[in-house]
Order: C-alpha cells, then sequence, then structure tokens
C-alpha cells in the first residue's frame, strides 16, 4: 500500500480475497456514504488498522466481526446508533475489564451498512504495527483514536463512546433488558425524554474534559450541520472562525449546551 492515497487498489469487501497473511488493511468510505459529524480523509479514508495474528487479515477488517472486539465497529456504532437503531448491550469479563458491544440484529445491521458503504484495500507486510503507525501519523484518519494527533472530530468519537458504555454500565442493575435501555432514551430517539429530563441525563459528558459541536449534536439527537448552523444564530460572542470546541463546565460549553437544549425541545 504505496502512501500516494490515490494509487490504493480499493473496493467493496466483496470483491477482495483476504488471506491468513500479515498485513494492514484502510476503510474508505464511498462516495456518496456519509457517517454524521465526520469528514473523511483523502479519498474517504476513514480507518487503518493491522493484522498481525495467527488469523491475519481474514480475521480483521470488521464487515463481520463482534463489535465487542473491534474498535472502528464500535466507532461506526456511536456515530450510527440512531439512523441504524442499534442496540448496545454490556459485555462483563470475568478476568478483564468490561466492555460493551451490539445484540445479534444490531450487529447484522452494522455489517450490512459496512458492505454498502465501504471499500477495503489492504497490503501484506512484515511488520504491521511499524506499519500502521506510519500511516495513521501521516494520515490520522478519523476512526483512528490512537498512534496519531487527536483533532475535535477524534475526540467527539471517544466521547460518544465513553458515554455509551458510562450509560450502559450505570443501566446494569436497573434495566431488565437492553430494549429498557434504549426505551430509557440512553440510545436513540424512539421514546424521547422530557427536556427537563434530557437536560439532567446529556448535559455533562462523562469522563470529557472537553467537549465538541460535534459530540454535544450526537448526545441531543441533533444534525450536526443544523446545530452549528443554530450556534452561530443564537450565540452573541460567536466570531469566525470557530472550531466550537470548549472545556466542559466553561462559560461558552453552557452557552452551547442551552442552544443544544432550546433545539431537542423544539424536536
Amino acid at each position: 500500500m504505496p502512501t500516494a492515497l490515490e494509487t490504493w487498489h480499493r473496493g467493496p469487501r466483496s470483491s477482495i480475497t483476504l488471506s491468513t497473511d500479515k498485513g494492514v488493511y484502510a476503510l474508505f468510505l464511498r462516495e456518496g456514504a456519509d457517517l454524521p459529524g465526520v469528514v473523511p480523509g483523502p479519498f474517504g479514508l476513514a480507518y487503518i488498522g493491522l493484522a498481525a495474528n495467527r488469523k491475519g487479515l481474514l480475521g480483521r477488517c470488521h464487515f463481520a466481526g463482534r463489535t465487542r472486539n473491534h474498535s472502528p465497529r464500535k466507532s461506526l456504532s456511536a456515530l450510527l446508533m440512531d439512523q441504524l437503531r442499534l442496540i448496545p448491550i454490556l459485555i462483563p469479563k470475568p478476568n478483564s475489564p468490561d466492555t460493551w458491544g451490539l445484540d445479534a440484529p444490531s450487529e447484522q445491521r452494522l455489517s450490512s451498512w459496512m458492505h454498502a458503504n465501504l471499500e477495503l484495500s489492504v497490503e501484506l507486510c512484515e511488520d504491521p504495527d511499524a506499519r500502521e503507525t506510519e500511516l495513521v501519523n501521516q494520515f490520522a484518519p478519523p476512526l483512528n483514536l490512537t498512534k496519531c494527533e487527536q483533532t475535535p472530530q477524534h475526540r467527539m468519537i471517544a466521547d460518544a463512546r465513553r458515554v455509551i458504555f458510562a450509560k450502559l454500565q450505570g443501566a446494569a442493575g436497573g434495566f431488565a433488558s437492553p430494549s429498557d435501555v434504549l426505551r430509557s432514551n440512553g440510545f436513540g430517539q424512539q421514546a424521547p425524554m422530557p427536556p427537563s429530563d434530557r437536560s439532567l441525563a446529556l448535559r455533562r459528558p462523562i469522563g470529557a474534559e472537553i467537549d465538541t459541536a460535534e459530540a454535544i449534536a450526537l448526545r441531543y439527537g441533533l444534525n450536526a450541520k443544523s446545530y452549528r448552523h443554530g450556534l452561530r444564530g443564537n450565540i452573541s460572542w460567536y466570531q469566525k472562525p470557530q472550531d466550537w470546541t470548549f472545556r466542559v463546565g466553561s462559560r461558552e460549553w453552557q452557552d452551547m449546551i442551552e442552544v443544544a437544549e432550546m433545539m431537542a425541545a423544539r424536536g
């Protein structure tokens, strides 16, 4: 996989033959595909990963894997939760930290979306870790949450994933099933809470010091572009250019939250 992106051979997953050889791979958004709040890299580059174990590339690439074990599927899940009506579930691990994944129907919906909207490119190499580090550092794809400088959209995705996990951990003793979690409006739009309750549940991102417009829009179920337009029209201190990235609890952040609450209340 040469470093000039235009020379990389990429295509639908069904057109790529994978082996148990070691290597690196890249996921690209197809032309016309969209991820809420995310601007992909050149040629639609979304993620670069490595395959170094005995299963090689055949065991990676994520088109049929389980979300619990695959970082890009978790990021895609966070971004597409509402659109695909995905239901996250807590995965207890007796001998290691708990994690989260999706229920079986949601896994199938996410895999179908990936086949329809992503393209794949692979390269065989002897040192996948070094090659992945080189490529991720060079291109900083939006779904790579390590090995590159983290931009506001990287942080938005990481925050969204943390919120999902934190809500599942908090709900584990209070909800009988993932469906109950979904109906409580922890995820999705199927049963909206009143604005006052929604404010209490979503006002502060869990475990984050910095918040972004994209992350706030995701938590409040807003279109990111419409939310930024609302910020420009309702915040007196707005000056162009503005990246809408502020410390949680700051005056600017509180103003952004108020706009989000107002827009969410309107439906």
